[in-house]
């Protein structure tokens, strides 16, 4: 491994920075940066390096790390698999611990950590788990790092996509899983980008390689360094591997010069990452600083044709109504959805439900009373457990709307984001960073599954005037009827009690939205009311910003 001292930032180096951004964002209200320098605080305080494994969906990061551990812990398979984040390191003994959204923590075997984190056993992440923590002896060589395991990128189950994203700030060094067929894509290239930001320490996991013929072993790997090399500007090794036997030669490379170095050096690792992680935060903080010099070196006349002109009123209006209109549009559309993916589920939980009711009804005896009464007892049992798996199982299906609503949301703010960017660099000369960060899908929980009333008992008084088995199969054919009657009915509150909870997550999405569009333009805003007076303030600000960054990146040993 390379020597990593010269990249080490000093402690009190990392204190200054994140303390003077926050101080220059306080005072200049550049909200755009709150959750990058939150970002960098967390990571300054984390003892463990995050070694996270990324990628495609099928990459074969699981299988990756289940070869690694030895053991056939990760679930891997034909469809999307990972649901939730699963973090692996070292620890006196083999044990697992699940931790739930609600912060609840469960400690499981290792070997049932695929219930709570496969897509067969949790659909759509139904049993609301956040993170998987396993701890291993037999991880004793890689003491001082953490492996991540993440669920796939661009899958067809765009919660999967989400929870690696989100996760993305985190990193210490990745690992990008790319298979052989096709070796590297457009997507592999943006994710390396968006590390970029977090990390230096980039690898590529070049996966089932066994699946190419020896003499076209050597072109793919080139193909995939020139690939790299043309769209990224800095050193990323890449790695061949595969699980099948006759590679262990691909296996121990990996060991000896990426993780057993990590390892070694995981200190070197963290302040190097830590080190990258606040410059780029000082270089982000400086291009505002930057955009307000410009402003404030401008007469107080221009300065509002300079507002009209890059933040354009008509232009945030429309984006500003837009964004309304595309939470109420999904609204409006959520029950008709709701409704028509639970339209199949009433002749299937039917069908489920006359079975077993065909088979208990011949066990209750008595009078007709009697008989009603275990009948309702029996369906509200049946009902709220078949209401229930309906709802865990559909549930992916239901907060679709949400998510794409979220996509839809942050596509229209990074437009506006990117035609802002290019009006300030025309007008001022000034590039604006104009990534921005996806929408936080809020989770809208469960349902409250209940049963409602099943139906009016007043025909019961003709149990004084029939006996019961006289009446046996008319009240067998009456209670088959209220069971559509019910499954219908409780479908229908499912639907309706799925509504509320979906919109109510629409209109938040909505509201962070517009309160993000807001944001920015009053960020904007702020820079470019910068008058003359205020030029000596940012120019020292500046000055100290890139003192800063020559701090951060002088040798500490």
């Amino acid at each position: 491994m390379s020597n990593t001292s010269t990249l080490r930032a000093s402690p009190e180096g990392v204190r200054n920075a994140l303390q003077l951004v926050s101080e220059i964002c306080r005072s200049r209200e550049i909200a755009a940066l709150d959750d990058f320098v939150e970002s960098c605080r967390t990571f300054a305080w984390e003892a463990t390096l995050n070694v996270a494994i990324l990628g495609r969906f099928k990459a074969g990061k699981s299988s990756f790390l289940n070869h690694l551990l030895g053991r056939e812990l990760l679930p891997v398979g034909a469809i999307p698999v990972t649901t939730v984040i699963t973090e692996i390191e070292y620890g006196p003994r083999d044990h697992a611990d699940v931790v739930f959204k609600d912060g609840n923590t469960k400690q499981i075997s290792p070997e049932c950590i695929g219930d709570f984190i496969s897509e067969t056993e949790n659909p759509g992440n139904a049993k609301q788990v956040a993170r998987v923590r396993l701890e291993l002896r037999s991880m004793a060589r890689y003491r001082g790092i953490r492996f991540v395991d993440t669920p796939g990128l661009e899958s067809v189950l765009e919660y999967n996509t989400e929870a690696s994203l989100d996760w993305l700030p985190n990193v210490g060094v990745a690992l990008v899983a790319v298979g052989v067929d096709p070796p590297f894509s457009q997507h592999d290239v943006e994710l390396i980008r968006k590390l970029g930001r977090y990390t230096p320490n980039i690898s590529l996991l070049l996966t089932k390689f066994d699946l190419l013929e020896d003499h076209a072993r050597p072109q793919v790997e080139e193909f995939v360094r020139k690939q790299l090399a043309r769209c990224w500007d800095r050193p990323v090794s890449v790695f061949p591997f595969s699980t099948r036997p006759g590679f262990e030669y691909l296996q121990t490379r990996i060991d000896q010069e990426l993780l057993s170095g990590a390892r070694a050096e995981s200190g070197d690792h963290h302040a190097a990452i830590l080190r990258h992680k606040i410059d780029s935060l000082l270089g982000e903080c400086s291009e505002y600083l930057g955009l307000a010099l410009k402003a404030a070196e401008r007469d107080e006349s221009e300065r509002e044709q300079l507002r009209r002109t890059i933040i354009g009123e008509k232009q945030y209006d429309d984006t500003s109504q837009a964004l309304r209109l595309i939470g109420r549009h999904a609204a409006g559309k959520s029950r008709t959805t709701l409704e028509a993916i639970l339209r199949a589920d009433e002749v299937l939980v039917g069908e489920k439900l006359l079975g077993a009711f065909d088979e208990e009804f011949p066990t209750w005896a008595g009078r007709l009373s009697a008989v009603t009464a275990r009948f309702e007892d029996w369906l509200a049992v049946a009902l709220a457990q078949n209401m229930a798996i309906v709802s865990g199982r559909r549930r992916a299906e239901f907060i679709e709307p949400i998510r794409r609503v979220s996509r839809h949301l942050s596509q229209s703010l990074q437009d506006f984001r990117n035609r802002l960017s290019e009006r300030a660099l025309s007008t001022l000369g000034v590039p604006l960073r104009t990534s921005e960060t996806e929408l936080q899908v809020p989770d809208p929980g469960p349902p409250d599954v209940r049963v409602g009333k099943i139906f009016d008992r007043n025909w019961e008084l003709l149990s004084f005037l029939l006996p019961m088995w006289a009446i046996r199969g008319i009240v067998r054919n009456h209670f088959r009827r209220k069971l559509a009657d019910a499954i219908f009915f409780n479908l229908s509150r499912l639907a309706a009690q799925w509504e509320e909870l979906v919109n109510e997550s629409i209109l938040a999405l909505e509201k962070e939205a517009v309160r993000r569009l807001g944001g920015l333009v009053a960020t904007i805003d702020k820079q470019i009311e910068a008058g003359e007076q205020e030029t000596p303030t940012i120019r020292n600000d500046l000055l100290r910003l890139e003192e800063l960054r020559a701090v951060i990146n002088r040798p500490y040993e």
